[in-house]
């Protein structure tokens, strides 16, 4: 949960040292909200409908990054706005690490992909236990789609921290017991 809270802060901290810089990226933001309708919702039903297709189970979601992540892409990329690859992040959550390998395989056989922009943290984890398959392929209107595909546990310590894996253990246990009768 502190990662909502440290991006909150930080898009404080980007207005108030930054303003002008925070303005013309909200600003950038609404022309595209504006010229490509909402494809936020677009490109979460097309993939809904591609995993179903392909009978992955999946829950599909997708946000704007902030203004203050884009920016510090920027900065790091030494790249304009319009040539970032990620102003939208989609996420695709499944049960298990072979229903990743089956939803990577599903979205790659029907988008382009873009060279250079794919990581494997599930077969190679982070050092600090972060799991999850990145992508990024050309969707609606040639806009460039960033994806995260990860396993519901990946999902909780990758949102909330290994704590959440503990507590994602617990409920899990829990569950278990409840289904055999202990």
């Amino acid at each position: 949960g502190m990662s909502k809270i440290k991006t909150e802060l930080e898009d404080i901290a980007f207005g108030e040292l930054e303003p002008d810089a925070r303005a013309s990226i909200i600003q950038r933001l609404a022309y595209l909200r504006e010229e490509g309708g909402d494809v936020v919702t677009r490109v979460v039903d097309g993939l809904r409908a591609e995993l179903a297709d392909a009978s992955i189970v999946a829950e599909v979601s997708g946000r704007e990054k902030s203004p203050y992540s884009i920016w510090c892409k920027m900065r790091k990329k030494s790249v304009s706005f319009e040539q970032l690859a990620d102003i939208i992040a989609f996420r695709v959550v499944v049960d298990d690490e072979a229903a990743c390998y089956a939803a990577l395989g599903a979205i790659h056989s029907e988008h382009q992909t873009v060279p250079g922009r794919f990581k494997d943290y599930i077969s190679t984890p982070k050092a600090n236990g972060y799991q999850s398959i990145h992508t990024c392929v050309i969707g609606p209107v040639n806009q460039r789609i960033e994806l995260q595909i990860r396993t519901k546990r990946m999902h909780e310590i990758g949102e909330y921290g290994v704590a959440a894996h503990w507590a994602y253990k617990r409920s899990e246990e829990a569950r278990a017991a409840m289904t055999d009768g202990r």
